[in-house]
């Protein structure tokens, strides 16, 4: 019924003659890297680099590549087959129109995106809708009931008291109000980190309802299906006032940005066919330790490896399960244990028939049950009004049930709560694919959010060099969010090595 994407590793090597496979012995079974680059003296002898650089997704790739063009000797090393983390494309021959599982949209303002696309040779396309449908083409499912988006402001089911919040639909946050009540500065990226504003670091439902948000609206808008986090109750409003002040920020660069052609995962393939330095993958690690001159990594197959610094560029929910030594500082070592990651699992299906024609309703459906956001996907550019696959796309603990349920069982109760709210779909949809970030030993969920209290006790010191070990990844951010945060990390955490060096 599934297919899995295991091929990644063939697939690159097979683009670049410069690659090669490393034979002999089990521990190095799969693994590759690209030709040893020129070594800098800097790096000491028995070093195998001067950096390490653990995750070879964008904050690991930037910072590799920037250290690379200023002369430093950097060593790659990833536990999975493949490049991009949590950028990560369904192949086409699996799913039609290469969907994403993990990040999807470029904003025109992700300035280092855009850029890295340009240098390294992937083409953008246009913006390619995942979670929020065209206009129009939305049908809501509450309590059982199918309501079109004309229908939805005079609904009885509609919870929200004020005007302006009534004409809001369920499948969009109450971005309005959270835009009323952000007391940042305008185009003040930093603000969310300012202890001024720690008064703010509580959770998403006890700010909206104070300020008057129904609690039926509270929970539709912002537990249910939730971008970030479980539900409405840990997740704190400080991080929503910075997502809004990063969208406000993004709309200056309008018609900008969009999706690489192919998949978004070409862009961190196309990086790192640009690494001069080793390149190991399959490789997780076990082991990290600062040894007061060097930095020692050690595999879980045993191999050890010596730097005179490293990154690590990997989720939190992944550094849980090394060995760090010594020990971070305790607010440090606390946002490693406890900084959240969003569930999310994802159900694909190829489209055997058009069921909005059959049904005469619009071919996308929010709901409030278990399916979360089934989103008929348009991912071919030739024919941008074909629907290339479905998605159900399910986030907070309706994805962590999931997760606790193997791979056919979780597909046969999401697809018969599909069939069962609505009808049409019996006989239209193959279920394909499953992806459950959740269960990712390497990401833990689709990406950080912060809990309430999380952002005043750890978020200035998430990032610090912690000896000879720095840290990367779209957690430790300063400005940015997503995928341009991942980047913004990774050319922060070369600059710190800079100084250094």
């Amino acid at each position: 019924m599934t297919k899995t994407t295991n091929n990644a590793a063939t697939r690159i090597a097979a683009r670049s003659d410069r690659r090669r496979f490393i034979a002999g012995g089990a521990a190095l079974a799969g693994a590759w890297m690209l030709p040893r680059a020129v070594r800098d003296a800097n790096a000491g002898p028995g070093f195998d680099a001067e950096v390490i650089v653990i995750g070879a997704g964008l904050a690991g790739l930037n910072a590799a590549l920037l250290l690379e063009e200023l002369g430093v000797s950097v060593m790659v090393v990833e536990a999975t087959s493949r490049f991009g983390g949590r950028m990560h494309t369904v192949a086409d021959d699996i799913v039609p129109g290469y969907p994403e599982l993990g990040a999807n949209g470029i904003g025109g303002g992700y300035a280092r995106m855009l850029n890295a696309a340009r240098q390294y040779g992937v083409e953008i396309g246009p913006m390619r809708p995942r979670t929020e449908p065209r206009e129009g083409e939305m049908l809501f499912c509450i309590q059982g009931q199918l309501i079109s988006e004309d229908d939805w402001p005079g609904h009885a089911l509609n919870p929200y008291r004020q005007e302006w919040a009534r004409q809001m639909p369920p499948s969009r946050p109450p971005y309005q109000l959270y835009a009323e009540l952000n007391p940042f500065p305008k185009s003040d990226l930093g603000a969310w980190r300012r202890p001024e504003f720690a008064e703010w670091d509580r959770s998403v439902g006890e700010v909206l309802t104070e300020a008057g948000l129904a609690e039926g609206g509270v929970e539709l808008g912002a537990g249910l299906n939730s971008g970030y986090g479980t539900d409405h109750h840990d997740l704190s409003v400080l991080m929503m006032f910075h997502t809004i002040s990063f969208a406000m920020h993004q709309a200056n660069w309008p018609g900008q940005g969009g999706a690489a052609k192919g998949g978004n995962q070409r862009i961190p393939e196309a990086m790192a066919d640009n690494l001069t330095g080793d390149v190991l993958l399959n490789s997780p690690v076990a082991a990290i330790a600062d040894e007061g001159q060097r930095v020692q990594v050690t595999l879980e197959d045993g191999r050890r490896l010596h730097a005179a610094r490293a990154i690590i560029a990997m989720p939190f929910s992944a550094l849980r399960r090394i060995a760090l030594e010594p020990e971070p500082p305790a607010a440090q070592k606390a946002a490693i244990d406890e900084l959240g990651y969003t569930p999310c699992t994802q159900v694909h299906y190829a489209v055997k028939q058009p069921y909005w024609e059959q049904d005469g309703m619009a071919p996308s459906m929010w709901t409030d049950a278990l399916p979360g956001r089934f989103m008929a996907l348009k991912n071919d550019p030739a024919s941008p009004e074909a629907v290339t696959s479905c998605l159900a796309y399910i986030n907070g603990r309706s994805a962590l049930k999931l997760a606790h349920m193997d791979e056919e069982a979780a597909i046969a109760e999401v697809t018969a709560e599909l069939f069962r709210l609505r009808p049409s779909l019996k006989d239209a949809l193959e279920p394909v694919y499953l992806w459950k970030w959740s269960n990712n030993p390497y990401a833990g969920g689709a990406y950080a959010y912060w809990k309430p209290g999380q952002i005043t006790a750890f978020a200035r010191t998430i990032a610090e060099p912690h000896g000879r070990i720095h840290f990367a990844g779209e957690h430790t951010a300063r400005l940015n969010r997503g995928m341009e945060g991942a980047m913004e990390s990774g050319e922060r955490a070369a600059i710190e090595i800079l100084e250094y060096l």
